[in-house]
């Protein structure tokens, strides 16, 4: 039989069982194909930081992109639209139709939808590809993100949750997906939220693109598909399948038939927008298993070190220090300090995580760039501080190549199901598991063994975080018994244990026989207060992180400083990592982790010129600076990437200039924040967080409240505010400076009399960017 690229027709054909099975993923990133109708299945991936492909951990490789905050702090349309046509040809490289992003960029909704409609227009420009605004709505936090009841009133839901969406969809290329968030609002779960979905996004805003639920995040089988989301995420279902069958069958309003019909034919509509339609039978049942690749032209490279480039924020250059041209550097000596200066954290965690191409680090990008510029430089490190939250991961050069034996019964027993071979030490099984036990509520059990030298001897530590009981074993003995742990840390998404570590000495090049064993640990009892909240496609999986450290520097403050003494410049990369800013959990602090701050207040006592310390600050998002007020030289660098080590030379050696702003407020201290002690506005009581502030979100608050922030909202060094009264505005931008460089014009209104609830209205960036 011909297969058909009619959608009217292929619902006639589709049966009951067929339309169901539409609705809900079949695996962990695709949907269902239907080969006897030639239907395909689409493939989306992850996410807003890069083309990740099919796997979360460990799987192709793929260009590493600038952090959201990165690309938000660019302030630039033509970068974001050009981030979007780079995703959109790594998309064909990992054969994947739905880029699931863009999020969230920035505290202000015109902001953060200007640049999203960018950012969408860029990735569906070629038509091969579709995005998918996420998280829809109200998607604010971490902490008990799969349960909690955000409370807004309508209006802060309007003018500052919903608006970079509403942007976004009436823009003039809507994405071709949108994706709901975890969270209840005003105590419906957005996937089964009719105000939200049905209301405003199909009835207002006339969207009739494809909703999905986040992964685990379909919250009710009947209601779900009523309020308008089309497709349960990720398979195989937990909603839907036998139980919407059931439901239809039941159902005796005569209306969830009708909205069953309506969500396929969404999902058929997008399966033939990607050419998904009119498969020959093989050709279908191969869209599951298509070949992924990794390829970027050095185009496409060179536009991703600008961008980086142009999101760094010079915060502070009262010495003029910056940038190190080649009359200051020449012959000198230069040290690069600090727990980021030799991995340059490229991004957050999560979604966000990915397996670069390659990873540029700050120093040797320095060392490696210098001389490119005609300038001899001699550099040299030291840590001087540590910021993991685990023990790092066991790195290739230390142990071979780990061989892991999957078992259909736990603690090792029964069938051997699969022989698999990695390199990393981080065994996230969501989506790595042999296929047979992918989904599965039954427990199974690996073990992984390998070998490790150590380069160093002394006292090494060993760090063991999992989902399930794991127990590690070395040289024979037990180690660690992570078995049967009851307190829960923040790793895999706060469903994991907290670390358990155990030290031992070790010989330096003497291999050790390392044993880890691991297996699914039973879903909890009603009862039990233990274990998290709820149930999720990532809680099921016996999923380890073994962490080791060598034996550490005696005195890394004190090395630090002695270097730091006898160099001509310093350069201090400090900052945040993926273990720090990821999902699952809610950072509780704006400290810098670790005694970072100790070292930059040992280095500014200890320096004969303090005015030549130059601070490099790595996060995704603000952090205290308590000493701010008495360094000369400060840049916001972000998560940047593959690129991020490249992009930060090319700033401090003045190849490029630091394009940046800031695209949230940066507060002076934690007690500034409006939540500080109302736990009612965070993290929530009893389920509930309420948002009190209504529209006083961000630069708004700081502006009510006349508190005064470290930094405001669109801050870089350069930035000067003009006002503007009625509704045109004219002006010419001068650079009156020493060297070449892009402004960002910010135009704020506000009512008369009430500039403390002025608003961004309208920002342009000169230069590079449309004039």
């Amino acid at each position: 039989m011909a297969t058909s690229t009619d959608i009217n027709d292929l619902l006639t054909q589709l049966t009951f069982e067929e339309k169901v099975a539409l609705v809900s993923g079949a695996d962990g990133w695709q949907t269902q194909e239907i080969p006897r109708l030639g239907i395909g299945s689409l493939k989306t991936t992850d996410g807003p930081a890069g083309v990740r492909g099919k796997l979360s951990v460990g799987g192709s490789q793929a260009v590493f992109l600038p952090a959201p905050a990165a690309q938000a702090a660019t302030w630039s349309r033509d970068d974001v639209r050009a981030i979007g046509h780079v995703l959109s040809r790594e998309m064909e490289t990992k054969a994947a139709q739905v880029l699931l992003a863009p999020t969230s960029f920035s505290e202000d909704p015109f902001l953060s939808g200007s640049l999203a409609i960018e950012y969408v227009a860029g990735v569906q420009e070629k038509g091969n590809a579709v995005a998918t605004a996420k998280h829809f709505v109200a998607n604010e936090q971490e902490h008990a993100r799969f349960t909690i009841n955000a409370i807004v009133d309508e209006k802060a839901l309007r003018e500052i949750y919903l608006r970079p969406f509403a942007m976004m969809i009436k823009g003039p290329v809507p994405p071709g997906c949108l994706m709901t968030s975890y969270n209840a609002v005003n105590g419906l779960h957005t996937d089964m939220n009719p105000h939200l979905i049905n209301d405003i996004l199909r009835d207002e805003w006339k969207y009739d693109g494809l909703v999905m639920s986040d992964w685990g995040g379909t919250n009710s089988t009947a209601e779900s598909l009523l309020a308008g989301c089309d497709l349960e995420m990720p398979g195989p279902s937990d909603r839907r399948g036998q139980k919407l069958l059931n439901a239809i069958a039941t159902d005796k309003t005569g209306a969830l038939t009708p909205a069953l019909n309506r969500s396929c034919h969404r999902i058929l509509s997008l399966l033939q927008r990607t050419n998904l339609l009119g498969l020959s039978p093989s050709a279908a049942t191969a869209t599951r298993t298509t070949p992924e690749t990794s390829h970027t032209s050095p185009t496409d490279i060179q536009t991703v070190r600008n961008v980086v480039a142009n999101s760094t924020v010079l915060l502070k250059n009262t010495n003029n220090t910056l940038p190190l041209l080649p009359h200051k550097l020449h012959n000198k000596k230069v040290a690069f300090i600090g727990p980021n200066a030799q991995i340059g954290a490229a991004g957050g965690g999560g979604s966000a995580s990915m397996n670069p191409q390659y990873q540029s680090q700050p120093m040797e990008a320095f060392k490696q760039r210098a001389p490119e510029l005609g300038i001899h430089v001699d550099v040299e490190f030291s840590i001087g501080a540590y910021n993991h939250k685990w023990l790092p991961l066991v790195t290739p050069d230390q142990w071979t190549t780990l061989k892991l034996d999957f078992f259909d019964a736990p603690d090792c027993q029964g069938t051997l199901i699969e022989t698999q071979y990695r390199t990393d030490s981080l065994m996230d099984l969501f989506d790595t598991a042999p296929l047979a036990l992918q989904g599965t509520t039954k427990p199974y059990s690996f073990r992984m063994t390998s070998t490790l030298a150590p380069h160093t001897t002394g006292t090494h530590s060993f760090g063991l975080t999992s989902i399930g009981h794991s127990r590690l074993f070395v040289d024979g003995s037990l180690l660690i018994d992570n078995s049967n742990w009851t307190v829960h840390g923040e790793s895999f998404y706060s469903f994991g244990s907290a670390e358990a570590r155990q030290s031992l000495h070790m010989t330096a090049n003497q291999p050790c026989e390392i044993i880890l064993e691991a297996s699914s640990k039973p879903p909890p009892s009603p009862s039990s207060s233990s274990e998290p909240e709820v149930q999720n496609p990532f809680s099921t999986q016996p999923s380890t992180r073994l962490g080791f450290l060598p034996h550490p520097p005696t005195n890394p403050l004190s090395a630090a400083l002695t270097l730091a003494q006898k160099s001509d410049f310093v350069i201090l990369i400090l900052g945040l990592t993926s273990e720090w800013e990821s999902e699952g959990f809610d950072r509780t602090t704006l400290s810098l982790p670790g005694s970072q701050n100790e070292l930059v207040t040992t280095l500014l006592s200890g320096l004969p010129d303090p005015a030549n310390l130059i601070i490099v600050n790595q996060s995704g998002s603000p952090v205290s600076m308590p000493w701010a007020d008495d360094v000369g030289t400060i840049l916001q660098a972000w998560f940047g990437g593959q690129e991020a080590g490249n992009a930060l030379a090319d700033v401090l050696l003045g190849v490029r200039g630091p394009g940046g702003k800031l695209p949230m407020s940066w507060p002076r201290r934690y007690d500034d924040l409006g939540f500080r002690r109302d736990e009612e506005v965070w993290p929530g009581v009893n389920g509930v967080v309420r948002y009190k502030e209504g529209s006083e979100v961000g630069y708004r608050w700081f502006l009510r409240r006349r508190v005064e922030p470290l930094w405001w909202f669109g801050f870089g060094l350069g930035v000067e505010m003009r006002d503007g009264v009625g509704v045109r505005l004219g002006l010419k931008v001068k650079n009156v400076g020493g060297f070449e460089g892009m402004e960002v014009v910010q135009v704020y209104c506000w009512r008369e009399g009430r500039v403390e609830g002025r608003e961004l209205v309208v920002f342009e960036k000169t230069g590079a960017d449309r004039a």
